[in-house]
């Protein structure tokens, strides 16, 4: 699971939004302005029936600070 998810900086994070475009997702900020510090990511290629999934997943940030369901809060523009 992406550790982004409880983080204080999902809304402006560079790495967050490339992991949201590799999962075809919206963005939640168009242009986010914060580069994190060391951030490692995590990338699992599952073969299901008639398709390859690839899950894309920040394990590790020096910049992570805890804020529970922060993402909850933003909405997608």
């Amino acid at each position: 699971m992406c550790i982004c998810l409880n983080c204080k900086y999902i809304n402006v994070c560079k790495h967050y939004n490339f992991v949201e475009k590799n999962h075809n997702e919206l963005n939640i900020t168009k242009t986010p302005a914060f580069f994190p510090y060391y951030s490692i990511t995590t990338i699992n290629f599952f073969n299901e029936p008639k398709e390859l999934e690839i899950e894309w997943d920040v394990v590790e940030c020096l910049s992570f600070k805890e804020k529970p369901g922060n993402w909850v809060f933003f909405s997608f523009k």
